[in-house]
């Protein structure tokens, strides 16, 4: 049997994986709002169809991750979004996935400019900044629209080189953090794929900037791919 690249890069999960997405979709879709109780471990296991076990594990995982609470006599509440572990990487990629709510991407992309137009403006101003793995990165994107390796390891390797290239004790620890919002922000359901081609030359002009020492002309690349990252999601998000 062919095993294609994608089931290669998506694992078989568990009852208590897709328990745990069910109920944090529930969450993040707005069908259970802050304050709100949940239905009780039977009632959750039946719409679901599985055991009260896999229920009270799964809400043991989503009160780890900030969005339950557990309480006595009264039962699983709904946290507010500010209790929520924000950079975890399945929250972030749950909200990613089933968000509609704009101020979401608004946030998303200032964040992703204050951070990111940071670190072009420093990689910019550094002599020794290596640009080439800039334009490795950006090539190895180009040959994966023509089918040959893997867009999206070739696009995060591209803006981790830039936060690394920062050598900015602060950015570098968050680097982790980071990390995980990168891969959740251009992962496969995020990107779509015909917009693929259209951000490979704001790749590109970003790396031009940054090889010509430009730290002006590497923020403003870098906020015209940020603007068009939040359109792309903007768009995915309408019905």
């Amino acid at each position: 049997m062919h095993v294609t690249e994608q089931q290669i890069r998506t694992p078989i999960r568990s009852l208590h994986q897709e328990a745990v997405e069910a109920i944090a979709k529930w969450l993040i879709s707005g069908r259970y709002h802050v304050a709100t109780i949940l239905p009780n471990e039977a009632e959750i296991g039946d719409e679901l169809g599985i055991s009260r076990t896999v229920v009270r594990e799964a809400v043991r995982t989503l009160v780890a991750k900030g969005m339950l609470q557990v309480r006595r006599k009264t039962g699983t509440i709904v946290r507010p979004l500010s209790d929520w572990s924000l950079f975890d990487p399945e929250v972030l990629a749950w909200r990613f996935r089933y968000s509609r709510d704009p101020l979401f991407v608004e946030d998303m992309a200032r964040f992703r400019a204050a951070i990111e137009t940071i670190a072009v403006e420093i990689c910019a101003s550094n002599p020794d900044f290596n640009c080439k793995v800039l334009y490795d990165c950006c090539d190895a994107m180009e040959a994966a629209l023509e089918g040959k390796g893997d867009w999206f390891a070739a696009d995060l390797a591209f803006h981790r080189h830039l936060l690394e290239g920062t050598n900015n004790q602060f950015i570098l620890h968050m680097q982790p953090m980071l990390d995980n919002f990168f891969d959740a922000m251009l992962s496969p359901e995020v990107l779509l794929p015909e917009n693929m081609r259209i951000t490979l030359p704001y790749h590109r002009a970003i790396a031009d900037a940054i090889a010509a020492g430009d730290p002006v002309r590497s923020r403003q690349e870098m906020l015209q791919l940020v603007q068009k990252g939040r359109e792309d999601i903007l768009n995915r998000m309408k019905p």
